[in-house]
């Protein structure tokens, strides 16, 4: 077993831009022309048809259109504002070749024309008085038949988007990404492992980038095998080999920095270089994911359109993933109507992948190129394969050793448009051993200090005694978290084997040893379902494909379902707890199999249990059937009955949810992590910490999303409680969880009528402008004690809804703004509040600083022990959790965290695996048979920070809290991704979604 030795420093994959260097760019625009000719013909439609729906212009089918005949363009006609009402379109193309090698406005003007030939044969084709539809549509293309006398595309210097980033509405966050990999389009280099070389020749793609309509890049694909043993056999040939194709993927990300500025006063972008791993399917496609399109890769050799400009560039295409699988946007009618050359069958493309794509990168390939690229949950299997299918044989990610080398090979092709970062600066260790305060351990290392190697050096009382207060710890926490309350904790199971197995991992994740009973206040409980159509899926006559009542089915379904459960809740949980009043109530609840063929997700009863749990005031957990193990000796099954480690472990997963996190569960006390983050103790014995949790979904009702916010408030002492934005008081954390259902219940009644209730239905669609108003009362108003805010800046600073337009948010948390006001609270046009409150507002004595992060694409990828990108020495990921200094604007601390590689990467551990290229191999270890991951870097940023805490020291110490919060005592495999109190929240909404089928 390799030493645990904890790289001490950090290299971040984002570079600096010479804006010298790329002097010959070109980047170009182009407005759509007809806005307000399609914003008045959608109005007339919606005029004649009478049906009062929304009609909204085909654009995407537009876009796919263009860009399958050119792919020289980096996107079509994509949102761009509105003016005066009208929704305006703008095209990009970026490049350092000439103006010719992009379409015309003329062949633009005569793709549009019969886009919208097409639009008017379809409506031509709905119910409605044909004479007026028809008038309709000749006014529509008498007004769009002559290209406007000013319309050309316009070129923009690329020093003006740099200099300016927000100039031409934030074009350069599209356009300079965009002209990078416009860049290395064609280009190749070449990485070597040991006696392996290989070399990547790049080709860019459009759509699906840093923004959904920019560019990236992929390189050939590659063919990977490898051997894995079957674990059902024995002896020399239980090996089976297996392979798969993938490619190396690029993006590139344009980002700023709080504080970082141009001498001119703008910010000054960062490029962050972005490596992943895309997979291409290469056998016949079974099986896609319920909802979703399916993702095609095309690739043109010869023009689809004559005297249209193309390259070697791929172009992302979607097949609708219904039961007879088309190009989506009725493309193919479309090209047929452009006269262009027909796309594939998408059917044909299923089910041979091999032979549309060039996966073995052929050089007289000379026919179009079709992609299936892989995503989680696609299976495939060979004609005659038996079972259901199997998933993609090549495991996802890269080595960071791998990762560091190509890297190194894209600076060197851009040298010396980009330049490197350094290094960042280590700050201290996370506390171990003795030191580990016991609220940031978790359950596993309670189990591992009980286990026989462990025990082994301690004898009789004292044994004995240390196993008591190792159970007392847990005990304790639970108590305490829920305020000294009675626990009920029901087993509702209907097969034995998940009663057996519950039971059996309850005791453990309690700690106890045979004998022992559970704590005093936790009472357990087993309640057998005697009724087995309670476990049936809802009930349909037919799947989305073929039944056009699907949706109302399953409305009427869930009802029916859900009133059986509470009936069947009433009678055997509720009805035993007359007259007890000081108690919570918790249920593990078996729901049978999830994953069954020829059953949609949505008739799933996940939704409908949990929907009949919060109408009851039980908090709810929800478990899938557990099957035994196979006996070996027949004979003596029942004595020898096993269960997988897989349903230990999910079982085991469930129990800890349910008895730790639904309860905001501790194992110690804050107050000691605050202590050695470096909050002094005046402080820490009565810090609150408060995060500002969001959650958003599309598909709700209509354009506008779900949005649904709390604020989670994690004491000193450990209690947590939550603060909605419907209610005027802070309420226990398994409270809040039912209360939260209840309103999901009653926005799931005000859905299904006909006559939606809005105000019950805006309570989960908050704006931009509900959202800081709710940050503002909070920071304001309901500050108990000493306090650090917890926000990302991600939605809660500006959103854009799903049909492009923004919807202002707290504008202060921008970079452009932090900077300047870091010592006053923005909340101008805030209802109620219309100031900007100054740091030294007696109203918020109580607020130390609030700490906004950023986290996802917003943070660079990295390497460790690297401090420049052509050294070669070995790397390896965080062992502990670990935080770092970044010093780039002296004036305005920044602080990385970074979690700790989890315990089931093992397989990336190894020193052999950590130097491993995707195609090769050491010995019996196989690249493409381990699933790399890198734990992501966070952005702490404090700002309005409290005058006695803007020393160095105390800034820091602000930072580590959330640093070290990102721990949770049910979450064993390594740190989560957001700081408790943010983890409890996010989790919290996520709970109840299914009862509003959002979660799918």
């Amino acid at each position: 077993m390799p030493a645990k030795i904890n790289p001490s420093f950090a290299l971040p994959a984002r570079m600096d831009l010479a804006i010298d260097s790329l002097s010959d760019a070109n980047i170009a625009v182009l407005m759509f022309p007809f806005a307000k000719e399609v914003k008045e013909f959608c109005q007339n439609l919606e005029k004649v048809f009478r049906n009062k729906q929304t009609i909204y212009a085909p654009y995407r089918q537009l876009n796919n259109a263009i860009l399958a005949c050119s792919s020289t363009l980096t996107h079509g006609f994509e949102y761009l504002e509105t003016v005066n009402y009208i929704p305006q379109y703008r095209a990009l193309a970026v490049g350092t070749g000439a103006e010719s090698s992009i379409p015309t406005p003329e062949q633009i003007h005569e793709l549009i024309y019969i886009w919208a030939q097409t639009w008017i044969k379809q409506s031509l084709e709905k119910k409605g008085q044909r004479d007026e539809i028809q008038s309709v549509c000749d006014r529509f293309l008498e007004a769009i038949d002559k290209i406007p006398e000013d319309w050309q595309w316009e070129f923009i210097a690329l020093k003006t988007l740099i200099k300016d980033l927000n100039a031409q509405n934030g074009l350069g966050y599209q356009s300079i990404p965009s002209l990078l990999v416009t860049l290395l389009h064609e280009q190749t280099c070449t990485i070597s492992s040991g006696d392996m070389e290989q070399t990547l020749k790049w080709r860019k793609v459009q759509g699906g980038s840093s923004t959904r309509t920019g560019l990236h890049l992929v390189s050939q694909p590659f063919k990977a095998t490898y051997f894995e043993e079957d674990y059902r056999k024995s002896g020399e040939k239980n090996a089976k080999e297996k392979e798969g194709y993938f490619a190396y993927r690029l993006d590139f990300y344009l980002h700023t920095q709080a504080g970082r500025f141009h001498t001119e006063g703008h910010l000054k972008p960062w490029v962050f270089i972005h490596l992943s791993c895309q997979r291409y399917a290469h056998e016949p496609l079974v099986d896609a994911n319920h909802g979703r399109d399916i993702s095609i890769l095309m690739g043109m050799n010869q023009a689809r359109l004559d005297k249209y400009p193309i390259d070697s560039t791929l172009v992302r295409l979607t097949i609708e993933n219904q039961a007879h699988k088309n190009w989506q946007e009725q493309l193919p009618d479309l090209l047929t109507e452009f006269k262009a050359r027909a796309l594939v069958n998408p059917q044909e493309i299923l089910n041979n992948p091999r032979g549309f794509g060039n996966l073995d990168d052929f050089d007289d390939w000379n026919q179009d190129e079709y992609y299936i690229v892989h995503a989680e949950g696609y299976e495939y299997k060979q004609e005659g394969q038996k079972g259901r299918g199997h998933g993609h044989s090549i495991k996802t990610g890269f080595s960071l050793t791998e990762r560091a080398d190509i890297t190194n090979q894209i600076l060197q092709l851009l040298n010396p448009v980009l330049i490197p970062d350094r290094p960042m600066e280590f700050d201290i260790p996370v506390p171990a051993g003795k030191k580990l305060p016991l609220a940031m351990s978790d359950y596993d290392l309670h189990h591992k200090s009980l286990i026989p190697s462990a025990l082994k050096k301690i004898t009789g009382e004292a044994k004995q005694q240390y196993i008591k207060d190792k159970q007392n710890v847990i005990a304790r926490a639970i108590k305490q978290t829920t305020n000294d309350k009675e626990i009920y904790l029901f087993i509702v199971y209907y097969e034995e084997h998940t009663k057996t197995l519950v039971c059996q991992q309850l005791r453990q994740a309690f700690l106890l040893q045979d004998g022992d009973e559970f704590p005093a206040h936790i009472n357990v409980i087993d309640v057998f379902i005697h009724d087995s159509s309670l476990l049936e899926k809802l009930r349909v006559s037919g799947l989305p494909s073929v039944n056009p009542n699907f949706d109302e089915e399953i409305k009427k379904q869930h009802q029916l379902k859900r009133q059986a459960w509470q009936k069947f809740f009433k009678e055997k949980i509720v009805s035993l707890l007359k007259g007890k009043h000081n108690c919570e109530l918790f249920a593990i609840i078996e729901i049978g199999t999830s994953k069954v063929k020829g059953i949609h997700p949505q008739q799933s009863i996940r939704g409908a249990v949990r929907e009949a749990c919060v109408l009851e005031n039980i908090n709810s957990q929800m478990l899938q059937t557990v099957k035994a193990n196979k006996p070996k000796d027949q004979e003596n099954s029942e004595d020898d009955t096993t269960y997988s480690k897989a349903d230990e472990g999910r079982v085991l997963n469930a129990i800890l949810d349910v008895t730790l996190r639904q309860t905001g569960t501790l194992y110690g006390l804050p107050s000691e992590v605050y202590k050695v983050a470096g909050i002094p103790e005046n402080f820490a014995q009565k810090l609150d910490v408060i995060a500002f949790c969001r959650l958003q979904k599309n598909n709700f009702i209509g354009k506008t999303p779900f949005q649904y916010a709390v604020a989670v408030r994690l004491s000193a002492g450990g209690t947590v409680d939550v603060l909605l934005p419907h209610q005027p008081k802070w309420v226990p954390y398994s409270k809040a969880g039912i209360a939260i259902g209840q309103l999901f219940h009653q926005v799931r009644k005000a859905r299904n009528t006909i006559e939606n209730d809005r105000k019950i239905i805006d309570l989960v669609q908050m704006k931009g402008g509900q959202l800081v108003k709710f940050v503002a009362d909070v920071l304001s108003q309901h500050l108990e004690n000493p306090t650090i805010a917890l926000i990302e800046a991600d939605v809660w600073r500006n959103e854009r809804t799903k049909d492009g337009t923004k919807n202002e948010a707290w504008f202060q948390l921008k970079n452009e703004y932090l900077f300047e006001q870091k010592y006053i609270l923005n909340f101008e046009r805030v209802p109620g509040h219309n100031c900007q409150y100054p740091r030294d507002d007696k109203n918020f004595e109580n607020l130390l600083g609030v700490v906004r992060i950023r986290s996802n694409h917003e943070t660079p990828q990295y390497v460790t022990n690297r401090k420049s990108w052509d050294e070669n020495s070995t790397t390896s990921d965080f062992t502990e959790l670990s935080g770092f200094i970044d010093k780039t604007v002296p004036e305005f601390l920044h602080y990385f965290s970074v979690g700790k590689i989890p315990s089931t990467q093992k397989n990336q551990k190894t020193p052999q695996a950590r130097e491993l290229y995707k195609s090769d191999r050491d010995g019996g270890i196989y690249a493409a048979n381990i699933s790399y991951k890198h734990q992501q870097m966070l952005e702490m940023l404090p700002f309005f920070v409290r005058r006695d805490f803007q020393t160095e020291d105390n800034l820091k110490a602000l930072c580590r809290v959330p640093h070290f919060l990102r721990i949770s005592p049910a979450f064993t495999r390594g740190n989560i991704s957001h700081p408790y109190p943010m983890h409890l929240g996010i989790k919290l909404i996520e709970d109840f979604l299914c009862i509003l089928y959002l979660e799918l």
